[in-house]
């Protein structure tokens, strides 16, 4: 099991009363699997993400990545999951105005100071990354913009550097927040046959939307409503 949550709630206080946005979820992702997440705006699908990706703490319940417990991870560690495990596409534009489209992809790796020479420690050194970026790149078709900056991108060509970027690393768990929102037909094509065989090579993958087309890639459907987690498929 790559991914447990279990009883997971997160409550904030507004105009002085207290509700929970994600209201005592669980569910577990195994390795291989594609989940889906719908349900309307405002229903907790995002808080629930943050949560998972440990940008937010749950009020109560835990959240297990290969077994362990986010909430007993300090922030250094929680970064260093988040770099070497989890892959996060959000739905806001997140890429780096003063790098180019190639070095933002990159970002994730020289961040942990790979080189040539030390590698990862894995065996992967910094030219099987920038290997990595440019196959990825060229299978969503924004290889030509590798020296190009995002003021210079459309909306879906940032969204498709974003996902290049979230899966250079080779995460194992891979989660996309509206990962076709400003795609066309064809665009989402491709960044849907991309994360089926992301699924297929042995990633978890765990996707919120509201595209019935990307819906038909997932392995099962979950529905959220007022912060409650229903499985539909």
């Amino acid at each position: 099991m790559l991914l447990d949550v279990n009883r997971v709630t997160r409550t904030f206080v507004r105009r002085n009363e207290e509700f929970a946005a994600v209201d005592e979820v669980s569910f577990t992702l195994d390795a291989g699997s594609f989940v889906a997440l719908t349900g309307r705006s405002g229903n907790g699908k995002t808080t629930l993400l943050n949560m998972i990706t440990g940008l937010l703490r749950p009020t109560d319940g835990t959240v297990k990545i290969n077994g362990e417990d986010l909430s007993q991870l300090d922030d250094e560690k929680i970064s260093y999951l988040r770099n070497r495990t989890i892959g996060y596409v959000t739905q806001r534009e997140t890429l780096i105005s003063s790098l180019s489209v190639f070095n933002n992809v990159m970002l994730p790796a020289l961040i942990h100071g790979r080189t040539k020479k030390t590698g990862n420690g894995n065996g992967a050194a910094l030219e099987d990354f920038e290997k990595h970026a440019e196959h990825l790149l060229d299978e969503l078709q924004v290889d030509h913009l590798g020296d190009s900056y995002p003021k210079e991108l459309s909306g879906g060509e940032i969204r498709r550097v974003a996902i290049a970027r979230a899966l250079v690393m080779g995460p194992k768990l891979f989660i996309a927040d509206e990962p076709t929102g400003d795609l066309d037909a064809d665009s989402t094509q491709l960044v849907m046959q991309l994360l089926r065989r992301t699924a297929d090579e042995g990633a978890a993958v765990l996707m919120v939307t509201h595209d019935n087309d990307a819906i038909g890639y997932a392995d099962r459907v979950y529905t959220m409503d007022r912060g409650k987690l229903l499985q539909s498929r």
